[in-house]
């Protein structure tokens, strides 16, 4: 960063400082008076979820209106950094560490914008007794930005309606931009959602509908000719050249969603599933032939003029079950058939695709802190998902068995520049992990862990970036600890990670040696309803073989040749809380230029660069 950037920054640090000084100083002037008119707040705000409902556990909860985390919009931030994406907000994402499937049977094979969609199981579904309003926007530096609204309000003691809308803008932030307003990433999306209790509280029904479309436009990393990488050389950032200028990326999803259920008595309910989910992923490129892109591709299978690429997934399904609580003890079983069906573009549609599963769940809690839980799922076609916790004081440990099928992608695809068909089995995982929980009042807590997963016949995508299942097996083994001290109104959180890796496999996991994460922070409230937070985050990754990226199949897979390097990388904030509303100055990426030009999240895609970012959250009761 030069001189005459540098002090540009610092102006812009310096107004907005201003600002928010500005900001603070008129709400606090408000504070006594504005808190002593509004009956209604966060207090009186309550939510629950579909999985407390279905599981009876029926309690509401007050909503979060706390400083954790509000100087966090960066999905790779609030993830606690547990995800790897290509260098900024909206693009591909993926977790550093290896996490199986929640689904057992066929799924499509996308997962790289599903940060960016918000599933049944993430509504909160309100009891409000005034109108609820969040507004939260976000301006970050180099023109990114975000913005997003919450509403709910009862219609009546027994009924609740609600929607949201989220906007993500990110103009690119390696390679020249043509112009301001030269996105890299455009997402929006919106949703609906009401329950409605009947007065006698036994029939119970909620409804969810959502539509998101992610649209990047794809760099495909910066483009490097040199014999030999030289990594200071790529720091450069809207001065390197990139690999692709005409290609585009993404994805389209609307859900529909029902839950409803009767009680006969505490004994016996019943209760009923209904989803539909419309998927379309899609990959583009205008002009695959010029010059600024050709050599990106190896080959084309279909066409040179341009670049159509498109899979849809819809599935409908239906579960059906019933459920009851026996003193301490609460049981739910079902049946569930799920109908799919998955095309491409230039393949014969897949002949309809018919699940079927049956399973169960239990939850044994005979004291307060005490409980243990198992669950089981089986599919006709061979598959199954079997899993156990136990919590008692000072401890939790869990297990998990689960085989599950391979995806449609996976399995055939042809497109302009690929094209591929398999026979793939099933992947097993055998899952082990457990957590120590030592504290001494507020002052201390100390939570050691170990994570143990064996998994055989894994399917991932080689150094070709094409689909592969291996016949091995490899061990994974992550014991780490989290750590949280205060003193006085200092705070300091930790949580690092120790990766090794056993097998025939193990080459197949590129996962860091090394994972640390600190969040050093000042934390103090004061008199009425003024709240402060102030400190400095940072992250650590050891040196490793991060998988690479393909944007044409939107599929992260193997590379031997860019060893990302170790990099700690340092983050300053300031948040606080007047009232209802919740402000952040966040200047990233402080120690740029002091250790490195920069760093990598990914090969050839670098990571924040030293930016500022300003946001605002404000909630309304009325």
């Amino acid at each position: 960063m030069t001189l005459l950037n540098f002090a540009t920054v610092l102006r812009k640090i310096s107004l907005i400082i201003s600002i928010f000084c500005c900001v603070i100083g008129s709400a606090y002037a408000q504070v006594t008076d504005d808190s002593t008119r509004n009956v209604y707040g966060a207090k009186t705000t309550y939510y629950t979820t579909e999985e407390n409902i279905k599981n009876n556990l029926e309690a509401y909860q007050i909503i979060d209106t706390s400083l954790t985390n509000i100087h966090n919009w960066d999905p790779v931030n609030i993830s606690d950094y547990y995800y790897q994406n290509l260098g900024t907000v909206g693009t591909a994402m993926r977790p550093v560490f290896y996490e199986a499937p929640d689904v057992i049977g066929k799924r499509s094979g996308f997962g790289v914008y599903d940060y960016y969609v918000k599933t049944p199981d993430k509504f909160k579904y309100f009891d409000t007794k005034s109108p609820y309003t969040k507004m939260r926007s976000v301006f970050g530096g180099n023109y990114r930005a975000f913005i997003g609204i919450d509403f709910s309000r009862n219609v009546n003691e027994n009924w609740n309606v609600g929607f949201s809308f989220r906007r993500w803008t990110v103009d690119k932030q390696i390679g020249p931009l043509q112009s301001r307003g030269d996105l890299n990433v455009l997402s929006h999306s919106y949703d609906f959602q009401t329950d409605y209790r009947s007065p006698d509280r036994k029939y119970h029904v909620m409804f969810n509908f959502a539509r998101t479309f992610h649209k990047v436009n794809e760099t495909g990393g910066i483009k490097d000719t040199t014999e030999v990488l030289v990594y200071e050389e790529l720091f450069d950032y809207d001065d390197e050249d990139i690999n692709l200028r005409n290609a585009q990326g993404g994805e389209l999803r609307q859900q529909y969603h029902i839950y409803q259920q009767y009680k006969l008595n505490k004994l016996l309910q019943f209760y009923h599933v209904l989803d539909r989910t419309n998927r379309m992923n899609l990959f583009l490129n205008t002009n695959p032939s010029a010059e600024t892109d050709i050599d990106y591709f190896d080959q084309f299978l279909l066409r040179s003029d341009s670049t159509v690429d498109l899979s849809r997934y819809v599935y409908f399904q239906n579960e059906v079950g019933f459920k009851g609580d026996i003193g301490d003890a609460f049981y739910r079983f079902y049946l569930k058939r799920k109908d799919i069906r998955f095309t491409g573009k230039y393949l014969n549609s897949v002949n309809p695709f018919t699940e079927n599963y049956a399973g169960g769940y239990v939850r044994f809690a005979p004291k307060e802190n005490w409980q243990i839980n198992a669950n089981a799922e089986y599919e006709l076609n061979g598959n199954y998902k079997l899993g156990a916790t136990l919590k008692v004081p000072f401890l939790t440990v869990s297990a998990k068995s689960m085989q599950f099928a391979s995806p449609f992608f996976y399995e055939q695809h042809l497109g302009n520049h690929d094209y591929w068909r398999n026979d793939f089995g099933s992947e097993q995982v055998q899952q082990l992990g457990g957590k120590l929980d030592i504290y001494w009042k507020d002052y201390f807590r100390i939570q050691p862990k170990i994570d143990l997963k064996v998994v055989s016949n894994h399917m991932y995508f080689d150094t070709l970036a094409m689909p592969q299942q291996s016949s091995g097996i490899a061990t994974l083994i992550h014991p780490g600890i989290e750590a949280k001290a205060k003193y006085g109104v200092m705070n300091l959180d930790a949580n690092y990670i120790y990766t090794f890796k056993e097998g025939a496999d193990a080459d197949l996991f590129r996962i860091p040696e090394h994972f640390l994460t600190l969040d050093l922070y000042y934390h103090k409230v004061f008199e009425g309803r003024l709240e402060a937070r102030i400190g400095a985050e940072a992250h650590y990754k050891s040196t490793y073989f991060a998988d690479d990226y393909d944007p044409v199949t939107q599929q992260f897979h193997l590379q031997n040749n860019f060893e990302v390097p170790g990099y700690m990388f340092v983050d300053l904030y300031a948040s606080v809380k007047i009232n209802t509303a919740q402000l952040f100055i966040k200047f990233r990426h402080l120690n740029q230029d002091v250790t490195a030009g920069g760093y990598f999240a990914t090969p050839y895609y670098t990571g924040q660069e030293r930016i500022l970012d300003f946001g605002v959250t404000w909630s309304f009761f009325d």
